[in-house]
């Protein structure tokens, strides 16, 4: 398997100024090649070509670029990145497809006494992460609502920020260079022939490919180390309080990725220490209510 930086940067070598290439029948030079860039965060085109043929007839190739064994489109996904994934309905889209697997999520354990696969013992939810896939991956995965021209934004980035898609290309800002009109999905071609040949149109791509999945994976708080996997953005969290001296939780779908693991950590050993839970061993009948999911 490559590591997708070097594959990039080998991709760019072989779509040096110079190169040429047959494309739609026509022989084009490369004029301009690079990789995309922006002062914050990233444009969706992983390389931009511009070409010439010899009577001065021009094309932009800008290309995102998955490697074949990959199956994120997006991790770690925020409320930013969200909006510029999605659009400005984000929230409604996330929402709907969560509720759509609700009942995956009431049937998963909220607290684990004991070690269940890669959870240790002692680990208490407090929500999910969120990502972007292009297959089902999880108990906690569907299908994400979208239509068609949906999924192309987000393939191609057409949501993104002015500059994320108007990217500077070797210093120069060229108007949406960030905005990917084609995807190319192999690895190690060795010539720059091949890359042209095995590039896909963005709305052709989607074609074959008109779903897009997402997963939501559980951060945990570790009460026998005290920690949990950082302030991620959640999907999906747990409201944790405290009813009749016992800890109870409902989920709370109604504010994807604007709450974060801090807070709800915070919250939680807050209501820890007041009922002196310290360890998996004091997680008993009596401090638990009944409608909390145990392990």
């Amino acid at each position: 398997m490559f590591e997708f930086g070097n594959e990039e940067r080998r991709i760019l070598r072989l779509m040096s100024l110079g190169n040429r290439f047959i494309f739609k029948s026509n022989e084009y030079i490369i004029t301009t090649s690079g990789k995309p860039t922006c002062r914050l965060g990233e444009p969706k085109t992983d390389f931009y070509v511009k070409a010439e043929t010899y009577s001065g007839e021009s094309i932009e190739l800008k290309v995102t670029h998955k490697m074949e064994a990959a199956d994120f489109l997006e991790n770690k996904v925020n409320a930013c990145r969200a909006e510029h994934l999605l659009g400005s309905n984000w929230q409604s889209i996330i929402i709907e497809s969560n509720m759509r697997i609700i009942e995956r999520f009431k049937s998963r354990p909220l607290i684990y006494k004991r070690n269940h696969g890669r959870t240790e013992e002692g680990s208490i939810t407090l929500g999910w992460k969120y990502e972007l896939l292009n297959k089902i991956s999880g108990e906690l995965s569907g299908e994400l609502v979208l239509d068609k021209e949906q999924v192309i934004d987000v393939y191609a980035g057409t949501n993104l920020s002015i500059e994320k898609r108007n990217a500077q290309v070797n210093g120069q800002t060229i108007i949406d260079s960030g905005v990917a009109n084609y995807i190319l999905i192999k690895d190690n071609l060795c010539s720059t022939q091949s890359i042209i040949d095995n590039l896909i149109l963005v709305s052709e791509y989607v074609d074959r490919n008109p779903k897009i999945y997402f997963a939501c994976k559980a951060l945990n708080y570790r009460i026998m180390k005290k920690k949990w996997d950082g302030d991620r953005p959640l999907a999906v969290f747990v409201e944790w309080s405290i009813n009749n001296g016992r800890l109870t939780s409902e989920l709370n779908l109604s504010h994807p990725l604007t709450i974060k693991g801090h807070e709800v950590a915070a919250n939680l050993i807050d209501h820890l220490n007041h009922l002196g839970i310290r360890s998996a061993d004091d997680i008993v009948e009596s401090n638990i209510d009944s409608n909390v999911k145990i392990f």
